[in-house]
């Protein structure tokens, strides 16, 4: 189906856009091309936040039950990039009007390989920017939120790792500090879960991950 405030194709069924965040009919008629959505304005990572806020407080348990069983198989080595995939594809799933059942944790086998290419090199660039001279953690931030948007777009759309980092570049250079916030933002959501003895990950790591999908479902559709 189609929604009839900004005219992409969501989810049959849904009651909501996860691109504009209007309402819609379930049974919504197809209305064809429409003006594009205004411009994107200073109060948007704030409707980002309650989105993702309210996406993970109503969907609460079954969001722990998911990334209770990512958390018990995310911990292998190589093959928990898969696994990885698989769990951002469940909360994407989720954003669009979905479920995140467990089994999806084990459906990215198909971006395996890119997926892997791309961690890879994440990690060796944080790695070297762990070694710039007095601002190697600075240079390590830079690299997260660099390196964020692209492993979205080889989850979403199975996207080879060098196309994936060059999108995720030029996403950020079109919208700067809206991915700065939703990635320093998204990351301490998700790991404050940490001082909890660390079992308290399993609930706020949605919560945190369902933020930064918000801003990549926003510029999904750039070229």
């Amino acid at each position: 189906m189609r929604c009839e405030s900004c005219g992409k194709e969501i989810m049959e069924g849904s009651s909501f856009c996860p691109f504009c965040f209007r309402k819609v009919s379930p049974a919504g008629p197809d209305l064809g091309p429409v003006p594009p959505p205004p411009p994107p304005t200073g109060e948007d990572f704030g409707t980002l936040f309650n989105r993702a806020t309210s996406l993970w407080k109503d969907n609460l348990g079954e969001l722990v039950v998911f990334t209770l069983v990512f958390v018990l198989v995310g911990w292998i080595p190589i093959v928990n990039v898969a696994f990885l995939a698989g769990y951002l594809r469940g909360l994407m799933k989720l954003n669009r009007g979905g479920k995140p059942e467990p089994s999806l944790l084990f459906s990215a086998w198909d971006c395996f390989g890119n997926a892997f290419v791309y961690a890879l090199l994440f990690f060796i660039a944080l790695i070297a920017a762990g070694h710039v001279p007095f601002f190697g953690r600075l240079a390590q931030c830079a690299v997260t939120v660099l390196g964020t948007p692209g492993f979205y777009r080889v989850v979403d759309r199975n996207a080879k790792a060098i196309d994936a980092m060059h999108w995720g570049f030029s996403t950020i250079q079109r919208h700067p500090a809206p991915w700065i916030l939703a990635v320093l933002v998204g990351g301490l959501l998700g790991s404050s879960g940490m001082i909890a003895l660390f079992i308290g990950i399993i609930i706020t790591l949605p919560w945190g991950t369902l933020l930064i999908i918000q801003q990549y479902e926003k510029d999904s559709d750039i070229p």
